[in-house]
């Protein structure tokens, strides 16, 4: 039997340029609430009200093997 791997679900929670908004910096984590992800692929990060747009990003890659988001330090 042939091993099939699944389609990736494409969201922020797998994506490489995401990071939960909480993670942001003062003032931006106050945002969090209303968008709880922040896309950092663009020059100024984009806080995300919803993750459908990552479905259809042309520009999404998936996170590292460890799916880890680190908070900055």
């Amino acid at each position: 039997m042939e091993d099939k791997k699944s389609p990736v679900e494409k969201g922020a929670h797998n994506c490489k340029w995401a990071e939960p908004t909480l993670f942001e910096p003062a003032p931006e984590w106050l945002e969090a609430e209303d968008k709880p992800w922040t896309c950092h692929r663009d020059a100024v990060p984009k806080h995300l009200e919803t993750t459908e747009v990552c479905e259809d990003c042309p520009r999404w890659e998936q996170r590292d093997e460890t799916g880890q988001v680190k908070p900055k330090v």
